[in-house]
This record gives structure tokens, sequence and C-alpha cells, in this order.
């Protein structure tokens, strides 16, 4: 009997503190036909996410110490103003405040606001085009002068603004250009008749790609000299406003925004002067889902941010789950903007649909982000632990995802994110510059198994600030290119004070805060789609430790090599990787080991590969000219190999006499003593299946099989899909 109570009150013990254990969650909910005045029960909704917000507010300062849900049922939540989650937001310690959609409904959040009142025009101004004429129509917008918005919307697409045909500036580049880059940032020469001196010419924007094909800017104008052919605009090009060196663009720049080139269906144009907005629209009338944006920045989660070394104070434990965030408005670059590297984007900015910045253990998760003109997510200064999982990412005209730390100095605090299991796709439709994405003086972050296609330019971008923007370069190779301080790319956000006065790159590099990250698992294709001397990965002056590893890339269409050490990227790591079309360019002490490269080959900066290591990779040559090395002549490959020497190499070609010739030659400049020409023996080379059959000479070297298995989406990978659908990896 006594020990039947013992057991008793053991059982009854341990239920106690089982239940004592358990997580408390309350859960408010919100609905589009609630009412704020309600308990926020299911059955009586709140009506606006910011009613909710507030009453959670007042729960935690109430003392309450478990975890928080807000439940979002399905409609469309209009934002008239950023969404801002502030330190008095924070989850309790431990626990998690999380904004949810309910159940399987839609809870879409957009800054749109829906234009009415269209009138088809009747009477037309004489700078319309015939063509259009009798087919636009035109809508009042109060306020025009203030809501000079870029983009806009039928329902969730984005419409085309209207913009001139393209023209080639006037004034070339001299030579040497780098030399010049610094100059006439702010001066356009145009063919006659390209520019006019426009009554609204503060709604007109001159799109550019300035001097160099790895960027484009939207620069407004100040004033334009018809008799003389110059336009001058209100803040500087990123670069010398000329003809882009390099590339044969018949349309380096156009004009956006004025009535002359409205003319093609779903083009529009704002003229805050008047107040007008004019469509034509492709169905013939615009309906009733045309909308514009009110603010570029949905949600933000703000913490205390100092400049000091010390004090911060993040924003803790927000998560956004099952959410769909749209329609925001495209950047507009200011005077006070900071540009990160080659202004990809700018430091510390509003231009994303949702931002953190000074924010820890805070998540997006299963969201959509897509259909807007600014960026789909940053992480900004100090922020750590960030979860960004398993999203969708698309039709952006920016950047995909941003993790931003602060600029060259002692501040390292933007760290250990985790982008993992997202599809991005169709970002940098504006901006065509805007990686899927960027990873800029941030470090520790594991970018896993997202799935990254079509784009414009690079998919992954690891970079800092160039040793040369400290002052430090080599007087030979940078003759004349002495960067004033005043230049808005890197020059503002370096920490001049604390960097002190560094002689040498080694010494600059102590600052480069992109280190140890982690980017693999990936599977990236249809990159580089429009612009040019760029790559599907891309490092540069990162940090060391960095780690690129098992991503799978293929169909890249101006990528020669689609992963690149760039200038002051050390001690990092390509290894395992599956490329098809391009290949792997070398530069500076880094390690290229055990990928395979198919129809593309390996380059090497010799000036610069001391102590590299290119070892046990695959390169296997397709086509009329077999390229292992890619150089133009012998003895600039004997050059080439004699600092990185590389070796346990394979290579083959299906052209064996060729293939076998091109061997003799690496083998002759005295490197590839112990590397082969051979056959690899690929499983399925023709389906992308490049795991090594039992027998294949490469294990022998030491060459590892790469497991295919786990690249991709982590419910999808990649050859598993490839299974089920036709995919062409050339």
């Amino acid at each position: 009997m006594m020990m039947k109570m013992k057991n008793n009150i053991l059982i009854l013990t341990s239920l106690l503190l089982l239940m004592s254990c358990q997580v408390e969650t309350v859960e408010f909910y919100v609905a589009t036909d609630g009412s704020d005045s309600n308990t926020g029960t299911i059955d009586a909704p709140f009506a606006t996410i910011n009613h909710a917000r507030n009453t959670v507010r007042k729960k935690i300062a109430g003392g309450y110490k478990g975890n928080i849900t807000i439940s979002l049922r399905g409609g469309v939540y209009r934002l008239e103003e950023t969404l801002v989650f502030g330190l008095e937001d924070s989850a309790p310690e431990g626990h998690t405040v999380r904004y949810k959609a309910y159940q399987d409904e839609e809870p879409v959040l957009t800054s749109t606001e829906l234009i009415s009142g269209w009138k088809k025009l009747t009477s037309f101004p004489s700078e319309l085009p015939i063509i259009a004429q009798g087919n636009v129509w035109v809508a009042n917008i109060e306020n025009a002068k203030n809501w000079q918005f870029r983009t806009l919307f039928d329902g969730e697409k984005m419409l085309s603004r209207a913009r001139s045909a393209g023209f080639v500036p006037t004034m070339e580049c001299p030579k040497p250009s780098l030399a010049h880059r610094w100059e006439e940032m702010n001066t356009l020469g145009f063919p006659e008749g390209a520019l006019r001196n426009w009554d609204n010419l503060e709604d007109v924007e001159i799109f550019i790609r300035p001097t160099h094909q790895w960027l484009v800017n939207y620069l407004p104008i100040e004033k334009v000299d018809e008799q003389n052919g110059i336009a001058t605009t209100s803040i500087p090009g990123t670069y010398r406003l000329s003809k882009v060196v390099n590339k044969d663009w018949d349309e380096t720049c156009w004009v956006e925004n004025v009535l002359e080139a409205l003319d093609e269906p779903g083009e529009w144009v704002l003229n805050s002067k008047t107040g007008k907005l004019y469509y034509w629209p492709e169905s013939g009338n615009p309906g009733d889902n045309i909308s514009a944006p009110v603010v570029r920045e949905l949600v933000l989660v703000e913490g205390r941010n100092v400049d000091a070394v010390e004090g911060d104070i993040p924003v803790r434990g927000i998560i956004f789950d099952g959410l769909t965030f749209t329609g925001g408005d495209r950047d507009v670059w200011t005077v006070k903007d900071r540009g990160i590297q080659h202004d990809w984007d700018m430091f510390d900015k509003d231009n994303a649909l949702v931002r953190f910045r000074g924010a820890m253990d805070c998540a997006v998760t299963n969201c959509d982000l897509r259909n807007s003109g600014g960026s789909g997510i940053r992480v900004d200064l100090y922020a750590k632990d960030i979860e960004i999982t398993n999203n969708k990412i698309f039709n952006l005209g920016g950047t995909g995802v941003l993790l931003c730390g602060y600029g060259p100095g002692n501040k390292d605090v933007n760290k250990g994110h985790l982008v993992q299991n997202n599809e991005i796709h169709h970002i940098g439709q504006l901006f065509w510059h805007s990686p899927a994405v960027f990873i800029w003086q941030s470090g520790e972050n594991h970018i896993l198994n997202n799935y990254i296609h079509d784009i414009p330019y690079d998919a992954v971008i690891l970079s800092g600030v160039r040793p040369r923007y400290f002052g430090i370069m080599d007087p030979v190779k940078w003759k004349g290119y002495a960067i004033p301080r005043s230049i808005r790319e890197n020059m503002q956000v370096i920490r001049w004070d604390e960097v002190g006065d560094p002689q040498t790159a080694a010494e600059a590099l102590v600052f480069a805060h992109a280190r140890n990250n982690v980017v693999q698992d990936n599977e990236l294709h249809n990159v580089m789609e429009i612009l040019g001397d760029g790559n599907a990965i891309y490092l540069s002056c990162g940090g060391a430790g960095n780690v690129i590893r098992r991503n799978l890339i293929y169909k890249s269409t101006n990528a020669a090599n689609e992963i690149r050490f760039d200038d002051d990227q050390e001690e990092s790591f390509v290894e395992e990787n599956i490329i098809f079309g391009g290949g792997i360019k070398l530069k500076h002490t880094n390690y290229i080991l055990n990928n395979v490269i198919v129809g593309g080959g390996l380059s090497i900066r010799p000036e610069t590969a001391v102590g590299a290591r290119v070892e046990h990779n695959i390169v296997y040559s397709t086509g009329n000219k077999i390229a292992f090395y890619n150089t133009n002549t012998e003895s600039k490959l004997a050059r080439l190999l004699d600092l990185a020497r590389p070796d346990y190499n394979l290579f083959y070609s299906p052209d064996e006499t060729s293939g076998r010739d091109e061997f003799a030659k690496i083998q002759a400049t005295g490197h590839e003593e112990h590397g082969q020409f051979a056959n690899p023996l690929f499983v399925d080379l023709e389906k992308g299946d490049i795991r090594l059959r039992s027998g294949s000479p490469a294990l022998k070297m030491g060459i590892k099989s790469i497991d295919i298995e786990k690249i991709g989406l982590l419910d999808e990978p990649s050859f598993k899909r490839f299974k089920r659908t036709k995919v062409s990896l050339y």
C-alpha cells in the first residue's frame, strides 16, 4: 500500500513538473473585417496589425513571460506607413512573438494605395506620341509633389514606366579609363533631341550604365542645355557618365517618365507638377486595381543602434511566418546616401520590404516577398542570428537578401545569420546590378540550399572595402587612380577614426569583416542575363575563411567565370562545386579544390596567386576550343602556373588528340606532375550526374566524388527535380 502511494506521488510530481515546463502561449487574431475595439479572439479579431502590436506591447510590459502568436486572417492589409517594431516589442526572454498566417490563408501586407477616378484622355498634349492618342487614360493625384512614386502596379503586376529610345553618351571616357573614373560624374553629353528642358524636370530620370559593365544608375536631372547637348544631374553617378567601356551596347542610357516616351501599352508617366498620372492600359481600360506605393519599407524591426563600438541593444525574438509582403516603392538615391561596393546597394537604407536594424534571434520564414520596386530583406548594422528560411523572393526591383554590417572599423556586429531553402528569382528588375544574396561586412553566415535563377547580374556576392579606398595602392598599376574622399562608393562608410592610417593591404584587411561565411549546396542558373563583367558567385575583400562548397551552377549568360576571387580576397576556399559552361578564376592566396568544371576552365592571375592551391579538380572541356587554363600563349601559361603551382588535377576532352596536346603544353611548363589526361568516368554527364563511377582514374588520384543529392532546395533537391523535369545544363 505504501509503495503504491509513493508511486502515485511520483506520478503526480512528474505531471506537475511537466505542466510547469510547458511554455505558455497567448494568441491574438487580426482580420480585414475585424475591429480594433474587439478583444482579438478568433471570433472577435482586431482589424489592424498596428493595434495587435500595441496590444502585445502592453502584455509584455505587464510582465508576461511566455510566447505570443498573432494570427492574421487572409486578405489585404494596406499600410499607410512603415510598421515599426522597437525594443518594447521584443519577446520575453527565451520566447518569441510570432506574426503568422492563420492556417492556409494568405494575409498580404502592402503599401499600395488604389488609384481611382480614371478618365480617358480626349485632348492630347502635343508631346504625346500619335500612336498613344486615344489609348491613354489620366487620373488626378492629390499631393503629387510629396508622392512621386517610381513604381505603379496593376494588382501585383509591376507596370513599366515610359522610357525613351536608348542613346550612347557623346562624351567618351579617355584612356586609361581608371584614371578618369571620378571625373564628370554629374555631366552627361547627349545627341541632339535625346533630352529636353522639360517643365517638370524634377520628375525625369536618366537610366544609365556609367562607364562600366557591372552597374546601372537612376539619376535625377538638374538642368538641360539643349543647345550644347549637356545635361547635369543633381546627384553624381557612380562613375563618369560616359560610354560603357569594353562593351558594345547601343543603348547605354535613356530617359524615363516623359510623356513623349509613352508609346506602348502598359506604360505610365507621372507629372507631379500638374498632379496627372497618365497610363496606357493593355486591356483597354485601367480597371479597379491600379495602385501606387506609399513607402519603400513595409516592416522595420529596429533596436538601439549607436555609432560607438559598444552600446547597441537589439530587438529580440520577433518572427514573421507565412506572410506575403508586396508593393513597396523603388529606391531613390540622395546626396546623403553612402554606397557599398560599386553602389550595388546603399548603406543603411530603407529600401526593402522587411528590414532588421538592430535585431537578434529574429526570423522571416515561409513568407512570400514579391512584386515590389525595392529589395526583399535587409539585415543592417547590429544584427545577429537572423534566420531567413523557406521563403519565395521574386519580381523585385532591387536585391533579394542583403546582410550589411558596419563599414571598416572596430565594430564587427553583423554575423551568424542563416539564409536557407529560399527560392530567389527575377530580382534586380529595375536596378539590374542587384544580387540575389549580398553579404557585405557581415561574417559567419550560412547561405545554404537556396535556388537562385533568372537574374540580370550576380547571384551571390561577398565583399568589403578594398585597401585602395584607404589610399593603399600599387603606384604602377593604379597610377592616377587616387580616390577622392568625397566619393559616395565606400569612402563614406569607412570609420576613419578607428582604422588609423594603414600602410599595407594586410593592415587594411584587418577591418574586412565578411569572414568565415559558408555558401553551400545552392543551385544557381540563368544568372548574368543582362549586365557584364560579373559572376554567379563573387568574392572581393570579404575577409579570410570563406567557403564556397558544393554549389551547382549552369546556364549563365555573360559570365566567363562562374566563381571568382577578385581583388584583395584572401585565404578562402572553393571546393566540390559543379559548374557547367563557365569556370573558376583565382586571384591571391586562395584554394580551389575538388571541383568539377564542364565546358569551361581555370583562370589564374599569376601576379597575385602566391601560396594558392589548385588541386584535385576535374576540367572537362567541350566544344571546338580546348582551354583547360584560360590563357592565350604558352609563355603566359608558364608564368600563370609558376606561382599557383597546380597539381593533381584531371583534364579531359572528348577530342582526345587535341586534349592530350593541350595537357602536354601544361606539363611542359613543369607543372601538373601528378595530373592526368583521362576520362573521369562520370555516372551520367548528360543529366548532370558527375559522380564518379567505380574505376574512375579521378578516384585513384584522390579526387572525391561529389555528393549531388544534397544540392538545392530541401524539399526537392536539384537532381531529384531533374529526374521529374527536363533540364538543360548548357
